[in-house]
């Protein structure tokens, strides 16, 4: 019978210990499901892609800016990447009218956030962007998910950031610091701003965490 209670008892305290462990996540776990769309920008090729832009750009700036000097060379090259994008029977003015409901449903995906992990305690990595300095130390930065995030890089969606507030400060060890952290997630949808070398920034982000535990990340193969 002792033995019994004694298993039961092991059993029981290895279920509150695998509890009791933080959820280890990634970047992708952060974005929530959206109902699925047809990209028809996701078919096409860099070259497809440039063309659209440089045809499209000249083509809005002699609407929106008839006055602006549009030279003979840049008309032109928006002509040839009409010609190219019509030889491989590319609609063009089909790719314009769904180009605006294409970024709005994008903009929708980029601010959707996984409700199941609101208020779970998770360990995750990322890149460290800091927000203010203390005599080298820092206590409240961005967690993002590549170097250069948000600086000489484009902004990632707001469910891509999290503000992070570390328990402890941590020192700065260079920029983009590699780390990992621990703590209790919240879904806070807030805006920061973010000054830089060539101005200020407002960074919106959909994620939180506060009293969180920041530990140099070192990865491990």
């Amino acid at each position: 019978m002792k033995k019994i209670l004694l298993i039961l008892l092991l059993g029981l305290t290895s279920v509150i210990q695998a509890q009791a462990q933080p959820m280890k996540i990634d970047w992708q776990d952060l974005q929530g499901k959206v109902a699925p769309y047809q990209d028809p920008f996701a078919k096409l090729t860099e070259d497809q892609l440039y063309n659209l832009s440089v045809y499209g750009r000249i083509t809005e700036m002699k609407k929106l800016f008839p006055s602006y000097d549009i030279t003979d060379s840049m008309l032109k090259e928006a002509e040839d990447a009409k010609a190219q994008l019509i030889k491989e029977n590319i609609d063009i003015d089909e790719m314009f009218a769904q180009r605006d409901i294409i970024m709005e449903k994008r903009k929708k995906a980029a601010l959707v956030t996984n409700d199941l992990l609101a208020n779970k305690e998770i360990e995750m990595s990322g890149y460290m962007l800091a927000l203010e300095f203390d005599n080298g130390e820092v206590s409240e930065f961005l967690l993002v998910p590549t170097i250069g995030a948000c600086s000489h890089k484009p902004i990632p969606p707001a469910n891509q950031l999290i503000y992070v507030k570390a328990k402890k400060s941590i020192a700065a060890g260079s920029p983009y610091m590699p780390i990992k952290i621990t703590g209790t997630l919240r879904i806070t949808p807030s805006t920061q701003d973010l000054y830089l070398v060539d101005g200020k920034k407002e960074i919106k982000m959909a994620y939180s965490l506060e009293d969180a535990i920041v530990e140099p990340f070192i990865a491990t193969h």
